[in-house]
């Protein structure tokens, strides 16, 4: 592995490494690796790390000299029930199956909440606007369905249908 340089962005402080694959990655410091690596390391010096991986994100928690030794660990956050404890598989309930059955969360409070998705049955915004087009489209196809059957001049049926999308776009566009 290589260290390449270290930088703060705002209150975090922030290491760019290159992994033995050669892939590069930011990862997290504390601000005494960051100021240790400052001083001992080279850019693209050969070095091993004491190297955390928790949900994709890198932590970096020691620089060491190449030969230091390279610990690299992968930690699985943990959720848990909030009622009974229960391990869960994900942060997407909060709840266990078994308490949320005795006494529902409020997250499924009936009311939609777009952050993170609409209860059963309800549309989200961008979904009944598009189904809202697609309705005035569709209706727009019928009517000129029952226009071509009454219009014997095929010039004026042209202009019909020019002017009829036109005012069909502009109440889309509304």
């Amino acid at each position: 592995m290589k260290y390449k340089f270290t930088c703060k962005k705002g209150s975090k402080y922030l290491m760019k490494i290159i992994l033995d694959d050669g892939e590069e990655k930011w990862a997290e410091t504390e601000e005494k690796v960051s100021n240790y690596a400052k001083k001992n390391f080279e850019e693209n010096e050969e070095c091993d790390f004491e190297l955390r991986i928790k949900n994709d994100q890198y932590f970096v928690d020691k620089i060491l000299k190449k030969g230091g030794g390279t610990k690299k660990t992968e930690t699985k956050e943990e959720y848990t029930c909030e009622d009974c404890g229960a391990k869960l598989k994900d942060d997407k309930y909060k709840k266990c199956y078994n308490c949320n059955k005795k006494n529902p969360s409020s997250s499924t409070s009936g009311k939609p909440d777009y952050k993170s998705g609409a209860p059963y049955g309800t549309l989200m915004p961008e979904e009944a606007e598009r189904r809202n087009k697609v309705a005035l489209m569709s209706s727009a196809c019928d009517a000129i369905k029952v226009m071509t059957g009454s219009v014997a001049d095929v010039d004026a049926l042209g202009d019909m249908i020019i002017s009829l999308y036109e005012k069909l776009l502009a109440k889309i566009n509304k």
